[in-house]
C-alpha cells in the first residue's frame, strides 16, 4: 500500500476535504495518572472532515481517556500533539469553540420536549451576546428543525425526553437528542464557530443492535452533509454499525495496536497470523483479541484455535503492539502525520495546553440566567416529580400540624404545646426540602455537561437556580400558612400572620441553600440526601429548643449553634406568636395566681392571666426581640450557603481547566 493509497481511503467520504488538510490529527499521545502508572502510551491518529473514526478496545483499555483529552476533559498529565485543521490550539478561542462531547450517559431534562431541549441547546450556544432578530429566530428554528429531521427525529419533535413517572423517548432516541445538542449549538453566523469535532463516549452503551445502527446511521449521514469530524469510542458494535465507520483505532492496556480504514482490519490481521473468519463479526474478534480479563474462555473459543500462539498469555498484547509498531501501516500513518502540518505549527505540547473543546468564553451571564429561567419554569410547571409533589408534602404537614394542634386555646396547659407546634412546623420544613435533590440533581447534570463546553458558568446557574425557586418557595409557605395557622389557633392577627409566613420563608430559602450546597460539593443522590439529613438534624438538635444553650456542650455552643439558621427562625416565630399575647391560668380562693406555671396577675372575673414576656424570660429568652437581627443573620446564612456552592463551582471549573 502506498501512501497515496492510504490517503484516498481516508478521505473517500470527506466532501469539503482534501486528504488530511482538514483534519483533527494526534501524534504519540501519552498520558499519565499522578501517581505515574501509564494510562495511555504512544497513541496516534488522524481523522479527515466527514470521517468517523471507532475507538476500540476491551474495558480498562483507555478509550474514555483519550476521548477526554480530545475534548479537553482531561486533568491527567499529557504528553504529544493534537491538531485540527493543520494547527495546534495555540489560540484557545479559536479552537475551543469547534469541539464537542457526548458523554455516555444521557443528561437531559426529562419534562423538555425534543424541540424545546434543541431549541435551548442553540439559544445557550449562540456565540452573540444581542438578542436575536426576527429573521434571527426564524433561522434558529429552521437550523433546530433541520437537525431534528437529520436526526431521524421529526416524529418526536413535540415528544417530551421522559422522567420517572412519564414516559418518553426511548434509549435510541435519547441519545440521538444527546448528539443533537451538540449539533445545533454556536449558530452565531459564522464557520468558525460551528462544531467541527464530535466527540462520542460509548455512544451505542445500553442500546440494542438496531437501536444503536440507527444512532450510529444517523450521525454518519449528519457527518458525510456536513463535514463534521466524529471520534467515537463503541463497544461490542454489530457487523452492520461496525461498518458505518471509516477508520478504526484498536486499543489494548493503553497501547495502540492497528489504526487504519475499517475495510482492511481483515487485511492487516491476516498478515499477523490472525484469520478473522468471514461469517464472524471483525469488531467482536478485535475485543477478544485483545482482552486478557478473560484468558482461559479464549483457549475454549473455536475460531481462534488458529491464533492459539496469541492467546494465554499478556504477552500478546506487547506481540500485537510492537507487530504494529512495526507495520507498514504504522510507518505511512507516521509520514502523514509529518505531512499534515509543518514543525513550526508543532511549537506547543500538550503539556503547557491541553485545551481542545468548549466555546471562545461565555457569554453575557444575564443573558443566559433569562434563558436558563425560562427553561426552568417550564420545566417547573411540568415536572411532577420535581414541585406538584413537593406541594402536595407541605400540604400534608400542614394538614397534620393543623390536626394535631388543632385549635389550641391561650392558656397556661398550651405553652408547651405552642413552643412544640412551632418548632415542629420550622424545623420539619426545612427538613423537608431533601425532596429538593433529586430534581437539582437533575439540573446539575445538565449543568455539568453544559458548563463544559462554557456555554454558561455558575454564576448564571445559581441565579437562574434563585430566580425560579424563590417564587416557588413563597408559594409553598403561603399554602401551608394558610392551612396550618388558622388550624392551630395562633394569634390572630394579619400582622403575625404575615410575619409566621415571612419566617417560613427565610427557613425554606436558607434550607435550599443548603441543599444546593451539600448536593453540588456531593453530587449522589444518597450521599447528599445523606448530608442534608444530617445538617437538619443537627440544627435542631443544637438550636437551644431541645438542649437549653446554658446546658448545650461548649463545642456545639461556640460552633454550630451561632450558625444555626433554624435557631433563629425559631426564636424569631416564638417572639411573633408569644410576646403580644397573654395566657390564661385558673384563680383559686387559697393561692389566687399562686399556683400558675408562670407569675401572673389577677384580672377581672377571678382569671389570672399570664404575659407573654413573663413566658419568655421564664424559658429563657428574655434577651428581647431582635427580629431585625435574626432576618439579617438568616438572609446571610442563605447567601454564604449560595456563595459557597459558588466558590466551589469555580474551583472545580479551574481544576477541569474550564
Amino acid at each position: 500500500m502506498s501512501e497515496h493509497d492510504l490517503d484516498l481511503e481516508f478521505g473517500q467520504s470527506t466532501p469539503i476535504a482534501d486528504g488530511f488538510s482538514s483534519s483533527l490529527c494526534f501524534a504519540h499521545v501519552s498520558a499519565r495518572t499522578s501517581s505515574g502508572r501509564t494510562i495511555l502510551s504512544d497513541i496516534s491518529g488522524c481523522v479527515p472532515r466527514g470521517n468517523m473514526l471507532a475507538v476500540l478496545g476491551p474495558s480498562g483499555s483507555g478509550k474514555t481517556s483519550l476521548l477526554d483529552i480530545l475534548a479537553n476533559r482531561s486533568t491527567i498529565s499529557i504528553d504529544g500533539k493534537i491538531w485540527l485543521d493543520g494547527t495546534t490550539p495555540r489560540d484557545d478561542k479559536q479552537i475551543r469553540n469547534r469541539v464537542r462531547y457526548v458523554q455516555q450517559e444521557d443528561a437531559l431534562i426529562g419534562a423538555l420536549t425534543v424541540r424545546e431541549t434543541l431549541l435551548f441547546a442553540a439559544r445557550l450556544g449562540r456565540t452573540t451576546a444581542t438578542s436575536p432578530t426576527a429573521s434571527g429566530k426564524r433561522a434558529l428554528y429552521q437550523h433546530v428543525d433541520g437537525v431534528i429531521s437529520r436526526l431521524g427525529l421529526s416524529e418526536q419533535a413535540n415528544t417530551k425526553i421522559g422522567t420517572p413517572i412519564q414516559r418518553g423517548l426511548s434509549g435510541g432516541q435519547k441519545r440521538r437528542v444527546s448528539v443533537g445538542e451538540k449539533l445545533v449549538a454556536d449558530i452565531g453566523g459564522s464557520d468558525d464557530n460551528s462544531c467541527v469535532v464530535l466527540v462520542l463516549d460509548e455512544i451505542t452503551s445500553g442500546l440494542d443492535a438496531v437501536a444503536a445502527y440507527e444512532v450510529v446511521s444517523r450521525v454518519k449521514e449528519f457527518a458525510e452533509a456536513t463535514g463534521m469530524i466524529v471520534v467515537a469510542s463503541i463497544h461490542q458494535p454489530s457487523t452492520a454499525t461496525f461498518t458505518l465507520f471509516d477508520s478504526v483505532l484498536l486499543m489494548s492496556q493503553g497501547k495502540q495496536v492497528y489504526f487504519g480504514p475499517v475495510n482492511q482490519v481483515k487485511d492487516y490481521f491476516a498478515k499477523q497470523g490472525l484469520i478473522i473468519p468471514s461469517n464472524y463479526n471483525p469488531a467482536e474478534f478485535l475485543l477478544e483479541i485483545t482482552n486478557t480479563d478473560f484468558i482461559a474462555t479464549k483457549e475454549q473459543s473455536s475460531h481462534l484455535q488458529l491464533a492459539k500462539e496469541f492467546l494465554g498469555d499478556r504477552d500478546q498484547i506487547d506481540e500485537l503492539w510492537h507487530a504494529w509498531n512495526a507495520s507498514e501501516e504504522a510507518t505511512l500513518l507516521e509520514a502523514l502525520l509529518c505531512n499534515t502540518v509543518s514543525e513550526e505549527h508543532l511549537d506547543r505540547n500538550l503539556r503547557s495546553d491541553s485545551r481542545l473543546g468548549g466555546l471562545s468564553g461565555i457569554t453575557i451571564t444575564s443573558r443566559n440566567t433569562m434563558i436558563l429561567v425560562q427553561r426552568a419554569v417550564i420545566k417547573g410547571y411540568r415536572d411532577i416529580l420535581a414541585y406538584g409533589v413537593r406541594v402536595v408534602m407541605y400540604l400534608g404537614l400542614a394538614v397534620l400540624m393543623g390536626t394535631v394542634w388543632l385549635r389550641l386555646s391561650a392558656n397556661e396547659t398550651t405553652i408547651q404545646s405552642f413552643f412544640n407546634a412551632i418548632f415542629f412546623g420550622s424545623a420539619f420544613m426545612s427538613f423537608m426540602t431533601v425532596a429538593y435533590i433529586p430534581a437539582f440533581l437533575e439540573d446539575f447534570a445538565t449543568y455539568k455537561k453544559e458548563s463544559h463546553e462554557n456555554l454558561y458558568g455558575p454564576a448564571a446557574f445559581l441565579l437562574a437556580n434563585v430566580i425560579v425557586g424563590l417564587p416557588f418557595l413563597f408559594l409553598i409557605t403561603i399554602l401551608f400558612a394558610v392551612v396550618e395557622y388558622w388550624m392551630t389557633g395562633f394569634r390572630s392577627s394579619a400582622t403575625a400572620f404575615f410575619r409566621f409566613v415571612m419566617w417560613l420563608f427565610l427557613d425554606l430559602v436558607a434550607a435550599e441553600s443548603l441543599v444546593v450546597l451539600v448536593s453540588v460539593i456531593a453530587p449522589i443522590f444518597v450521599a447528599a440526601l445523606a448530608i442534608t439529613a444530617f445538617a437538619n438534624g443537627l440544627w435542631m438538635a443544637v438550636g437551644g429548643f431541645l438542649v437549653q444553650p446554658n446546658v448545650l456542650n461548649k463545642f456545639w455552643y461556640y460552633t454550630f449553634y451561632w450558625i444555626d439558621y433554624q435557631r433563629f427562625v425559631f426564636e424569631g416565630m416564638i417572639f411573633n406568636e408569644v410576646e403580644q399575647r397573654s395566657y390564661s391560668c385558673p384563680w383559686t380562693s387559697e393561692g389566687g395566681c399562686s399556683g400558675c406555671m408562670y407569675a401572673a396577675t389577677e384580672v377581672e372575673d377571678g382569671v389570672c392571666r399570664i404575659s407573654g414576656k413573663t413566658v419568655l424570660d421564664a424559658r429563657g429568652y428574655g434577651g428581647g426581640n431582635r427580629t431585625g437581627l435574626w432576618v439579617g443573620l438568616v438572609i446571610a446564612i442563605a447567601i454564604a450557603m449560595r456563595l459557597l456552592a459558588y466558590a466551589w463551582l469555580r474551583f472545580m471549573a479551574r481544576r477541569v481547566g474550564n
